[in-house]
């Protein structure tokens, strides 16, 4: 295989984590691993440094900030440091949302194929909307392909049900390994156990989007417990609706999870994962794959989003309305009160996982997409196309053009 050289561009990287943010890392460094000469390009976290340094093989280049307006970070150089770093590039991968990134794009002359992965659609900064559609469908138009990780981002994304011959289903990818039980996981499992008993499990952003207090409301009629890993801005709110109910006997803040051992016991001894979220910002839920992983079933809401159709309702995961503690207790106490039926469904889920989610497929499927984007150019462009780049083989039912897929129905 040749060794193309791939721009990876997002709004941040290692080690700032959120959803985007993991599966870039998570890709990157596989596509690394696999061969390729990767670069990611994307923003510091504070304001007024930059960097430039290699992480697991990929080389990092981040751009100062001055401030971040509406979650987008604020960055003078980005354009210049992006056409630069294009010119260099086989093929270029951009990370969506991300406006400077779009309009970068636009802006700068096109050398190689260019493909995107929508991650999420734009749901807080709605007073941005009228702004931002236009700049995104232009963009839409002109990149070579775009990545879906479920068929519900084009069916309810803005603009991609219109440019279905453009979509590719490639799932989001999760290493098995970072799952693996070890004698240390072990006992931190038993230990969990006997501290809290058969409890629900839920690791996020405490953030007002993920619907955390209608699970906190849900405990009131459960009689068990629910441990909530993570950090964020509504923590403080969040504990004192715990007070408020007097869970604090049932409901326990972890906070963030660094230790690798702990967070694969909190998973592998928890009876189920909890994803209630309550609007299309949760538009994949990693956490459904971590679960699955594990071989645990997963509680989710019905949002118009990929989070519905990660899992397969009734056999890995059980769906509820958002916003609605009453069934979010009911989905709580029939995992609890069924052990073997959850067991069941924790095995059905790992199966899935096996099928659709794990690491390999998702770079699997990258590198055959990018193989074929950047032959096809080289052909366009009357370029020798090199006989050692060869596509990776991938099978047709997890990487196929989606208006194929239908056509196929």
């Amino acid at each position: 295989m040749a060794k193309f050289k791939i721009l990876q561009v997002a709004k941040y990287y290692f080690p700032y984590r959120r959803g985007m943010e993991s599966v870039t890392q998570s890709l990157s460094e596989g596509l690394a691993k696999s061969g390729m000469e990767v670069t990611v390009l994307c923003s510091m976290e504070r304001r007024w440094s930059s960097m430039t340094r290699e992480i697991e093989g990929v080389n990092v280049v981040k751009v100062p900030q001055v401030g971040v307006i509406a979650s987008q970070p604020l960055t003078p150089t980005w354009p210049d440091v992006y056409k630069d770093l294009a010119q260099e590039a086989d093929l270029i991968h951009i990370h969506c949302p991300n406006p400077l990134a779009e309009l970068s794009f636009l802006m700068a002359p096109k050398h190689c194929p260019v493909v995107v992965t929508s991650h999420s659609e734009t749901i807080r900064q709605k007073w941005l909307l009228p702004f931002y559609y236009p700049l995104q469908k232009m963009f839409l138009r002109e990149v070579d392909r775009i990545i879906v990780p479920t068929i519900n981002h084009i069916r309810y994304g803005s603009g991609l049900k219109y440019m279905q011959d453009k979509c590719t289903l490639i799932p989001f990818g999760l290493d098995p390994t970072c799952m693996e039980k070890n004698c240390i996981s072990n006992v931190m499992s038993k230990e969990l156990l006997n501290k809290y008993g058969p409890y629900a499990f839920f690791l996020g952003r405490l953030a007002s989007y993920k619907g955390l207090d209608f699970l906190i409301e849900a405990m009131r009629d459960v009689n068990h417990n629910l441990i909530i890993a993570g950090d964020g801005p509504e923590r403080s709110r969040l504990e004192a609706l715990v007070a408020q109910y007097q869970l604090q006997d049932k409901v326990h803040f972890f906070g963030n999870i660094t230790n690798q051992e702990l967070f694969r016991a909190l998973y592998h001894s928890c009876q189920m994962v909890v994803l209630p979220s309550v609007t299309p910002a949760e538009n994949f839920g990693m956490i459904q794959l971590e679960a699955m992983c594990a071989s645990k079933p997963v509680i989710t809401t019905d949002l118009k989003s990929g989070v519905p159709v990660v899992g397969e309702p009734g056999r890995t995961n059980l769906i509820v309305p958002p916003r609605n503690p009453e069934l979010l207790s009911e989905a709580l106490n029939y995992l609890f009160d069924n052990p073997i039926e959850a067991k069941r469904m924790g095995t059905m889920g790992y199966q899935r996982f096996l099928n659709m989610y794990t690491m390999e497929k998702m770079i699997q499927g990258h590198v055959s997409l990018y193989t074929e984007l950047i032959h096809q150019s080289r052909l366009d462009r009357g370029l020798e196309v090199r006989q050692d780049a060869q596509t990776i083989p991938f099978p047709q039912s997890s990487l196929v053009s989606v208006d194929k897929k239908k056509k196929a129905a």
